[in-house]
């Protein structure tokens, strides 16, 4: 879901689209309609229904409400505005009258931002509460099962109500991808289970690879031409309470650390060979412990994740990623700290869920997240 804005044309992109005295450079799998006296492109899907039954709602939100994982281009009263998802899965680069989401510049559009070009291509930037509310009061772990239950088979549901395209899936031994997997096998859907890497080659990736990979999740994503949706457990770790940056700064408000709960037990945590990793031990010493409130300290963990961005639509391969959701994450984070940990160093939050829907699937799981042979307790399920 690639895009470049700009007075001319960008010959490293495939597709070209004239709005108004804007030209748009694309990756394919864009669409342009023109209603209501607007011209709108579009990529991506919403989670309530297909994209080109909302297009009228989005181009006049002020505030992005709709989930989903898309992005919407409208030349409204002669200029050109960008509409998403309310968390936006992309970054958005400033230039000098350019807009681009592929190469970085010294001015990011965080996700709070709403970005508009206007007739002499000067861009604006307004602010909107992307965070919204936080109850920050302490709820049992049935209770927040149940609720994350809901809102991810709802959205599987929903969302297969819709999808017109294959679904594939590509378990990597980790829990986002099989948690994924396990809503969808609850839901009955039709998906094809694939046990090997796929990265077909077209004109967008040729010409930008060396930008791509400058974003990790494209050092390990899928591709095909041909339309489809990658079934995808992005960005599990994060909205899932398990990356080692906001992980660890929910126990520092603890006064206890992943280092820390390492050092007291020899039991084989999941995570525990991803979270000694040098890069992680690093960044776990330069971390301090928040000084504001309970309430701060969830406003600034929400505020990191949803400006986290890892990987979004590429081509005609459409990324699903259910786990991208804010409310999520702040169900987890009012879990009470026993059980924080637990999901923290051992994913059992997760787990539970995944249990629920397939029961004894998360014995297909890696012993260890990130080493060793992540894929070896899949052979169960192949063979």
């Amino acid at each position: 879901m690639f895009f470049h804005i700009d007075k001319n044309f960008n010959p490293d992109f495939p597709c070209h689209w004239q709005l108004g005295e804007f030209h748009a450079s694309t990756d394919t799998g864009w669409s342009i309609t023109h209603r209501f006296g607007v011209k709108i492109l579009y990529k991506g899907y919403a989670d309530i229904a297909p994209l080109d039954l909302l297009l009228e709602d989005i181009i006049c939100q002020r505030t992005p409400e709709l989930l989903g994982n898309f992005c919407v281009i409208a030349q409204v009263d002669g200029a050109l505005q960008i509409q998403t998802d309310r968390y936006r899965s992309f970054p958005i680069y400033l230039g000098d009258h350019k807009i681009n989401n592929l190469v970085r510049t010294d001015r990011v559009a965080w996700t709070d931002s709403l970005i508009t070009m206007d007739r002499d291509f000067d861009i604006i930037e307004d602010k909107f509460d992307v965070i919204g509310t936080l109850d920050i009061s302490e709820i049992s772990l049935d209770h927040a099962l149940d609720q994350v239950h809901e809102i991810l088979t709802n959205k599987t549901r929903q969302f297969l109500q819709h999808n017109q395209l294959p679904i594939k899936v590509f378990l990597s031994g980790g829990v986002d991808t099989m948690l994924v997997y396990s809503y969808l096998v609850a839901a009955g859907a039709d998906f094809e289970l694939i046990d090997y890497e796929h990265l077909e080659h077209d004109q967008f990736w040729r010409s930008n690879s060396h930008h791509l990979t400058d974003y990790w999740g494209y050092q390990q994503t899928h591709h095909w031409r041909t339309s489809c949706v990658l079934a995808s457990g992005a960005p599990g770790d994060e909205f899932m309470l398990r990356s080692p940056v906001t992980a660890n700064s929910y126990l520092l408000y603890y006064a206890t650390s992943i280092p820390k709960i390492l050092n007291k037990s020899d039991q084989e945590y999941l995570h525990r060979g991803y979270f000694v990793l040098p890069k992680h031990l690093e960044l776990f010493d330069q971390q301090i412990r928040s000084t504001g409130s309970l309430q701060d300290l969830h406003h600034e963990l929400c505020n990191i994740i949803v400006n986290d961005w890892q990987h979004w639509h590429l081509g005609n391969t459409v990324h699903w990623t259910p786990l991208r959701d804010l409310d999520i994450f702040k169900i987890i984070m009012r879990l009470p700290l026993e059980d924080c940990v637990r999901q923290i160093m051992d994913s059992s939050f997760s787990r539970s869920l995944m249990e629920r829907n397939v029961p004894g699937v998360s014995k297909l799981l890696s012993d260890q997240k990130n080493v060793g042979p992540v894929f070896k307790n899949l052979s169960n399920l192949f063979n």
